[in-house]
């Protein structure tokens, strides 16, 4: 579906590392939004400054830059694999 998953926090690469190998690893990149902490998500508005983290979401983007479609949980929500598959699926 010519995809590539990210990952990105404002962990540390370490966190990141330590995180993986708790899933036996993982197959895709992990980047570190840590210094200056949180820059990333607050250009994507994800930003919670008064918790001091980001909010968890998944954001699609083409391959022009363009941001398709986002979708914020909440710092403790979790993710639907299977309905963001077909998300994927219907914006490709």
């Amino acid at each position: 579906m010519e995809t590539q998953v990210l990952g990105l926090s404002v962990d540390s690469k370490f966190c990141h590392r330590a995180w993986s190998a708790g899933f036996s690893g993982i197959n895709f990149p992990l980047m570190a939004d840590f210094h200056p902490k949180g820059e990333v998500a607050k250009k994507y508005g994800l930003w919670l400054e008064d918790a001091g983290i980001s909010d968890r979401a998944t954001v699609l983007i083409d391959k022009e830059g363009k941001v398709l479609w986002s979708e914020s949980v909440g710092p403790d929500g979790a993710r639907q694999p299977m309905e963001l598959l077909e998300k994927v699926k219907s914006l490709v």
